[in-house]
């Protein structure tokens, strides 16, 4: 994701997406259930990083995982995850 926007954008834009996404998984960390949980798939939420990116993960007993970084503008029914 992060090579796409330094690609399309520029350094400066990457530097941005890095800093925002590092901050909300500390975020996470800190208040796992902060973000909604999935109707549809369990134990996984959804956190909005911005209008056009979600990032999906997982509580674990001692860890987070991200599940994955989704685009907001297709279909999320089309996403396996």
């Amino acid at each position: 994701m992060l090579e796409y926007v330094v690609n399309k954008f520029g350094k400066d834009k990457g530097k941005e997406v890095y800093d925002r996404i590092e901050k909300v998984l500390k975020e996470i960390s800190i208040t796992p259930e902060m973000y909604r949980a999935s109707g549809k798939r369990k134990n996984l939420r959804k956190c909005f990083l911005s209008k056009q990116t979600s990032i999906y993960y997982r509580i674990d007993k001692d860890h987070i995982e991200v599940a994955s970084f989704r685009t907001n503008r297709k279909n999320p029914k089309k996403f396996k995850v």
